[in-house]
């Protein structure tokens, strides 16, 4: 990447999941310059972290934020005229003689947040009778930047490029352009412009790149990542149980011979997804989940159904186990490893929402 590029590294969601009081100041150290985050609650928590460097809200500010965002020197998101001028009206209030800075953001085909781009000669000419603002950046947001050639980001790439030269037309410049998130980063160098958010390649998980059929893209070389997490737990309680043992809440699993089972210190309180723990529509009761989990560097399935604090593991075939064993859920145990991606899977959702779901009552203990 060019060293005209700015990285703003997306924190928001408690870093992925990851802990952001701990994540932040890692990668301000490491020469982060620019944080994104979703809401003003999460800037200012970073300024109570101790981060210097510019934070950026991308959701922007809900109605009567707008002093604190300035008093915590949190550069907002705008969508409507109203919004700038209500920082102007805020800016005011405070005395204040420089120019707050807020980046614009267009919406150029995911029709969720962003100006409409038949709107922008109409904000333009408002923004121009607010002294008080600065439109330091504009920006947007791509729905498929890892389908290398898919239509619609085409289309959202060639509407950006448009709301620029508008912009550039009526005598509005921002400094700042960004569209690309984690998959363009990775995948399109054509939407860098001079400033880039990656979100969850910052912590170790790349989204791969494909064609529209389904095919990957061979010319796009992955980037060299490593996970940044591991979740672990442990073995709370064995207990030996017969054949037709009928296990946890509703007996959704029946042993079909003795078995020796794990109770596991983890639940759906912690993050790991229900839903993982239920046999698929049409299996007999003595099916096992999808989850696995890893002990003594072997793979355990999850049996039964995953409560809010506890979870049921087959360590039939694991020879040792023990009370106080570590529980490896994502990570490597041994030859083993389970990702993210894995609990996504088993899930189907997203390894976003694996990672953003881990509560906040599992402890997080950093090492860089």
């Amino acid at each position: 990447m060019g060293a005209n590029v700015t990285v703003c590294a997306v924190v928001k969601c408690n870093a992925y999941g990851h802990g952001v009081e701990e994540c932040a100041p890692a990668l301000e150290q490491a020469g982060a310059r620019w944080f994104g985050v979703t809401s003003t609650d999460e800037g200012v928590l970073l300024r109570e972290a101790g981060i210097q460097g510019r934070i950026l809200v991308l959701c922007g500010l809900y109605a009567g934020e707008e002093e604190d965002a300035i008093r915590h020197q949190l550069t907002p998101a705008v969508f409507r005229l109203a919004e700038a001028q209500a920082i102007a009206k805020a800016a005011v209030r405070l005395g204040l003689s420089d120019r707050i800075p807020v980046h614009l953001k267009v919406d150029t085909g995911m029709a969720r947040l962003g100006l409409p781009l038949a709107e922008l000669e109409s904000f333009v000419e408002g923004v121009h009778q607010l002294p008080q603002i600065e439109v330091e950046g504009v920006f947007s947001h791509l729905a498929s930047s890892e389908v290398l050639d898919d239509e619609g980001t085409r289309q959202q790439i060639e509407r950006f490029e448009a709301a620029l030269r508008t912009l550039a037309a009526r005598r509005l410049r921002p400094p700042l352009r960004h569209l690309a998130n984690s998959g363009a980063v990775v995948a399109r160098p054509d939407t860098w412009h001079n400033f880039v958010r990656p979100g969850l390649a910052l912590y170790g998980y790349e989204q791969p790149t494909w064609h529209r059929d389904g095919s990957p893209v061979a010319e796009v070389i992955p980037l060299p990542l490593r996970p940044a997490l591991a979740w672990k737990t442990h073995v709370l309680g064995l207990r030996d149980v017969p054949a037709g043992q009928a296990l946890g809440y509703g007996g959704a699993y029946v042993t079909p011979a003795p078995a020796r089972i794990a109770v596991v210190s983890v639940g759906y309180g912690d993050g790991l997804a229900r839903k993982i723990s239920i046999a698929s529509a049409g299996a007999p009761e003595t099916a096992t989940g999808r989850g696995q989990v890893l002990l003594r560097g072997q793979r355990a399935p999850i049996l039964g159904r995953i409560s809010m604090d506890l979870t049921l593991v087959d360590a039939t075939r694991i020879p040792g186990a023990a009370i106080g064993d570590e529980v490896v859920l994502i990570g490597r145990s041994g030859e083993q490893e389970i990702t993210a991606w894995d609990h996504a899977r088993w899930a189907d959702t997203v390894v976003y929402e694996t990672l953003c779901n881990l509560s906040k009552r599992v402890p997080r203990r950093h090492a860089w």
